[in-house]
């Protein structure tokens, strides 16, 4: 090779150097280039995590972004996302689905680690209620199981937020007829047609939902402060309470009458006095 040829060698290097180091920089530090709208933009982190975990996650804008569908399951890091919103959805086969608008910020990590995803099961019978006995208070020995008295979780609102809190006046109490504790310190509770979120600390109230027939069972998870249970006379709902968006819910039995309900000590399933069809008794629900 003669001089000349390594001459030009060498500043072929260089330029190349001085070409393909700057876009590697640019990458490594978490900047992406937007094609549409043709400017560089930092990227961010979604972090999401599931009970159960090993859901399939599906992010529509994804696929064109990077050419291809791929198999996602929680829990999932998904690094480098452009900023923006996207449609996420957590599937798993006999539970139902989860979905929601989740937003990825420049350089931030956007953590969604308090789902659950509930299973899509039927109320099974456990035993026979005569047609005379009263749902509301129903007992049956036999089963050591009186849920008129083992729904511990439901009191009174005085009786969960402290007298000082109550005394600013930011809370009719009066109104109030079921109530029930989350574990983050806040309170759920209904006024008949209506369900609210109680923050004490703030002295601030959240409008969870205004519904056409009356709740007579509000029942809180013990090991979550993200979803609530309640009971209307046409059967159970799960309300997931997180207020970043337009609250999800889930009918998860249908009833023709509704009676007591309780929760087994890990919250995994629900026991109920109703009446489904012509059949009057106590019934059991995988959660």
């Amino acid at each position: 090779m003669s001089p000349r040829q390594r001459w030009w060698l060498s500043k072929i290097f260089i330029l190349l150097f001085f070409l393909i180091t700057p876009p590697i920089l640019i990458y490594a530090n978490g900047y992406r280039f937007n094609w549409h709208s043709w400017k560089l933009e930092r990227t961010g982190l979604l972090e999401i995590k599931s009970e159960p975990s090993n859901a399939s996650v599906n992010i529509n804008e994804l696929k064109a972004w990077w050419g291809k569908p791929k198999k996602i399951v929680t829990p999932v890091k998904l690094k480098s996302l452009r900023p923006g919103n996207y449609n996420v959805s957590l599937s798993l086969p006999n539970y139902y689905e989860w979905h929601k608008t989740l937003s990825v910020w420049p350089a931030q990590t956007t953590i969604v680690k308090d789902i659950r995803l509930f299973k899509e099961s039927k109320p099974q019978l456990l035993a026979t209620l005569t047609p005379s006995t009263t749902l509301t208070s129903a007992t049956l020995d036999n089963h050591q199981l009186n849920l008129a008295t083992k729904n511990l979780t439901t009191t009174t609102i005085s009786a969960l937020i402290d007298q000082e809190k109550l005394a600013k006046n930011w809370l009719d109490t009066t109104s109030i007829k079921l109530a029930c504790p989350l574990p983050n310190g806040k309170i759920a509770f209904s006024n008949q047609f209506e369900l609210w979120l109680a923050n004490p600390d703030e002295a601030k109230t959240e409008l969870l939902g205004r519904f056409s027939q009356p709740i007579t069972q509000l029942i809180c998870l013990p090991n979550t402060s993200n979803y609530l249970i309640f009971g209307q006379d046409s059967g159970w709902k799960i309300i997931e309470v997180n207020n970043d968006q337009p609250h999800l819910m889930w009918e998860i039995a249908h009833t023709d009458h509704l009676g007591a309900g309780s929760l087994d000590k890990k919250a995994n399933t629900l026991y109920f006095y109703a009446q489904i069809g012509s059949t009057t008794g106590l019934f059991s629900l995988e959660l």
